[in-house]
């Protein structure tokens, strides 16, 4: 076996090696540690070198926990800026609500005859302002036209730009995308008549008597960096702005901000807020108006998870304890999101006195070290081949057969590359330079393994040559 023929067997087994590692976390209950305890140890785990955490009723503030510093190395507080990720669909759904009572948008208008330029992005013209905010447009999960940091207009200016995304699906079913949210802002635009910074802060902030970054400017000057997980340790990562974003992922704010909300929220459900329609999500939960909702342990709650690369935030609000919580860290990598998303879950299960989980284990260290074996066994096989050649033991080939195999090599290295990059973008949704951005280790590694393919094919292709030559000089 060639040294590029042995990446697939061994890619093949790291893959299954990877399947065998993950499972699942064992419990503990509640021992009554405090919020400043947990929100210590919980930083400590994940390796976020700073979090925040708020729990608020309907009248305010009743605890919090700091730790750590932001990026640019100040000790965390109730005024630090956090990027809220998608934490922000609940801001744009609550503004389209807001708009409806104002009688200015109807939520069962198809999207296109509010924003006539979504009809080349969706498949479906029947596709309701109110499947935006469900997630039942059929539109994909493309994180390669979100996620867009150099873009500054609004989204009525993305929309018009876009182009129909791939592996669109039929109207009606849950499937999560965050650019049903990039349609919504577009629509609250056109909508309000305003930019959607006018219009969230005027129909929710302002209400609220909160407040959240809302310009791009403001946002760079103002966010610190958040940190990625890269090789066992954290890396700074400056946090771009998507202004076409702020409905789905670029909002951002202090805890205190996010309390402030959240209590206004709790008002309002006591105050008889309208429950809006929730469609089911086959995950044990149903999803209305920005939030998932889901029974843990005997209360219904809506919460609401959200990240960008560096940053995690957390909101879910308990009506039947007249609690919220907000978590927040700046240390976010797609490679971690399970064991983050454990801390969120642990921190509600803490308030509602269940059993709360040990964090899962990472899965760095799996993937980081199966690409690493690939690699190594790639320069092994490289290194032995070379050295066959340069010490002239290779065998001798007539012409056909030598060029017969180094085709294949070519062909085999080739596959192995393609396999590589499709096998990237069929599990995270995006390519190598998106893919940087969220797990900059995993995409450094790959890198290199498609160098150390390449190089695989090269050498074997010398190989023939030499054993085609050895062959015609001992003619």
């Amino acid at each position: 076996m060639t040294a590029a023929r042995r990446v697939v067997a061994v890619f093949l087994g790291a893959l299954t090696l990877l399947a065998l590692s993950i499972r699942p976390a064992a419990g503990r209950g509640h021992d009554e540690e405090s919020l400043q305890g947990l929100v210590t140890r919980w930083a400590s785990e994940i390796g976020a070198p700073g979090m925040a955490a708020r729990i608020v009723d309907s009248d305010g503030a009743r605890s919090a926990a700091f730790v750590g510093v932001d990026g640019d190395g100040h000790d965390i507080d109730g005024s630090t800026p956090f990027v809220w990720g998608s934490v922000s669909k609940q801001f744009a759904a609550a503004t389209a609500r807001g708009l409806e009572r104002e009688g200015v948008l109807d939520a069962t208008s198809p999207v296109v005859e509010v924003v006539p330029q979504a009809r080349r992005v969706l498949s479906d013209p029947a596709v309701t302002v109110d499947d935006l905010v469900h997630h039942t447009s059929g539109l994909p999960h493309d994180i390669t036209v979100t996620d867009e940091w150099t873009r500054r207009g609004s989204a009525t200016d993305a929309v018009t730009a876009l182009d129909a995304p791939k592996g669109a699906g039929p109207r009606g079913e849950f499937r999560y995308s965050s650019l049903n949210y990039l349609l919504l802002q577009a629509v609250i635009e056109q909508a309000a008549g305003s930019s959607y910074a006018d219009a969230v802060r005027r129909v929710v902030l302002d209400p609220a008597g909160s407040d959240a970054i809302t310009d791009p400017q403001l946002f760079v000057d103002s966010v610190p960096r958040g940190h990625v997980p890269f090789f066992g340790s954290t890396r700074p990562v400056d946090v771009g702005v998507d202004s076409a974003g702020l409905g789905y992922g670029y909002l951002a704010g202090s805890i205190d901000d996010l309390g402030r909300y959240a209590s206004w929220r709790l008002r309002e459900r006591h105050g008889g807020e309208a429950r809006y329609r929730e469609v089911p999500t086959a995950q044990g939960s149903t999803y209305g108006d920005g939030l998932f909702h889901e029974r843990i342990d005997g209360h219904d709650v809506w919460w609401h998870a959200g990240a960008v690369p560096g940053y995690y935030t957390y909101v879910s609000l308990i009506p039947s304890l007249d609690t919220a919580i907000m978590l927040a860290a700046n240390r976010y990598g797609e490679i971690e999101a399970d064991r983050l998303a454990a801390v969120g879950r642990n921190l509600t299960t803490s308030v509602t006195g269940g059993r709360t989980s040990e964090l899962p284990e990472s899965s760095a260290s799996t993937v980081l070290g199966a690409l690493a074996a690939i690699i190594a066994t790639l320069v092994v096989g490289i290194g032995v081949h070379a050295v066959r050649i340069v010490s002239g033991r290779t065998p001798q080939r007539t012409r056909g057969v030598a060029v017969v195999r180094g085709v294949v090599a070519v062909g085999v290295g080739t596959a192995a590359a393609v396999a590589v990059l499709f096998g990237l973008s069929a599990t995270t949704g995006a390519g190598l330079s998106v893919a940087g951005r969220w797990a900059p280790d995993v995409a450094l590694l790959v890198w290199v393994l498609l160098v150390a393919i390449a190089a695989a094919a090269v050498v074997d292709v010398l190989g023939q040559v030499v054993a085609c030559r050895r062959v015609r000089g001992a003619q």
